[in-house]
């Protein structure tokens, strides 16, 4: 709509006078570029992102930032992109400073609170990050990404096994399909001893064919409980092939002290 009324305004410039018609036309130019700028930018750091350069797409979301006039949602993008590069001190002063914005979309500001709950966590502030996140949540802002925190942050924390328990399978109600959410439920019952129960939800997140380490690595927990040594050392030798990032939540120590435990059975 704006383009076009642009256009037409271009038009009788040139019309009126074929000088005027030029100015116009070069100010149109020169502001569509100035307005594009850290869209391009954004989307050359999400092309980066998605190569696994997590530095790299850091680096081009701040220049996109760095113009001053960039969108909400690509300052939003920004400190995802910096938890992911393992830089959370940054991430959280990007969300600081957006939360700040006046006029700024409910949709946002709770992307940018939901995101600020990892910035938290990954900084050890662990009770911070599931005040904030419950408070989202009690709030009225229930999707799968809160419902996938929350629970795996009670289980960081070691909350009442039951409690946990009930509100992860009220997260798998919710969405069955989340793989953060299936993931959660699993550890409950594997911590509660349900192991078969665990592996049911084990099998379905294998089934579909993971990239995140996480469901491996619990996955192959869950077959050590049962007596499977070889299928938990097979789910073990998927993990190279997974994606690592800082978000990761088990380590290559965690993984290499499970090996040991599985070939000494």
């Amino acid at each position: 709509m704006y383009i076009l009324m642009a256009i037409i305004a271009v038009a009788f410039g040139f019309i009126i006078n074929i000088y005027l018609g030029i100015a116009m036309l070069v100010a149109m130019i020169a502001y569509g570029i100035y307005t594009f700028i850290p869209q391009f930018y954004a989307m050359r750091g999400n092309a980066l992102f998605n190569e696994g350069n997590y530095k790299g797409a850091a680096e081009y979301y701040k220049k996109a930032v760095d113009t001053g006039h960039s969108k909400p949602n690509i300052r939003a993008s920004y400190a995802f992109v910096l938890l992911r590069a393992g830089e959370p001190e940054k991430a959280e002063e990007v969300l600081d400073k957006l939360l700040y914005l006046k006029g700024i979309k409910p949709v946002y500001k709770n992307q940018a609170k939901q995101t600020r709950c990892m910035a938290y966590y990954k900084q050890g502030r662990l009770d911070e990050a599931l005040e904030d996140a419950l408070e989202l949540f009690d709030n009225g802002y229930k999707t799968s990404t809160t419902y996938g925190m929350i629970g795996y942050f009670k289980l960081l924390r070691g909350d009442d096994l039951a409690e946990t328990t009930k509100f992860c399978e009220e997260a798998y109600d919710y969405n069955n399909e989340d793989r953060d959410i299936v993931d959660n439920l699993s550890i409950c019952y594997l911590r509660a001893g349900r192991y078969k129960d665990a592996e049911k939800l084990s099998d379905e997140l294998i089934a579909s064919e993971p990239k995140f380490t996480e469901a491996f690595f619990h996955g192959a927990q869950i077959q050590q409980k049962l007596g499977n040594k070889q299928k938990a050392l097979e789910y073990l030798d998927h993990l190279p092939e997974c994606t690592r990032s800082y978000m990761t939540t088990v380590s290559e120590e965690d993984v290499e002290k499970l090996r040991t435990e599985l070939n000494k059975m």
